[in-house]
């Protein structure tokens, strides 16, 4: 029984390897093949800009106000901690 078993999970082990043998060169040279792409950066950009102001683009709560990634104002505490922080690295580089 245990030949039996061992026999049978061996044969499962090559057919599931042999499944998978394709090379990572393959894969790579189908996929480059297949994302072949006619468009120009601009145009795809201009596209996406389009379909925005369409709505015609998926949002959800995650992305639909892009406020989140605009820089924020440095108040007076941190734009004097940069000052230090560029007038220490200075002096080190000076001695």
């Amino acid at each position: 029984m245990k030949i039996q078993s061992i026999l049978v999970s061996t044969a499962l082990l090559i057919a599931t390897g042999a499944a998978f043998a394709q090379s990572e060169a393959e894969f790579d040279l189908a996929f480059r093949k297949q994302a072949a792409s006619t468009l120009t950066r601009e145009q795809v950009k201009a596209d996406t800009v389009a379909a925005r102001a369409a709505g015609q683009l998926d949002t959800n709560e995650a992305n639909q106000d892009i406020a989140y990634m605009a820089p924020r104002a440095k108040n007076g505490k941190v734009q004097a901690q940069m000052a230090a922080k560029k007038q220490d690295a200075q002096d080190k580089t000076a001695n």
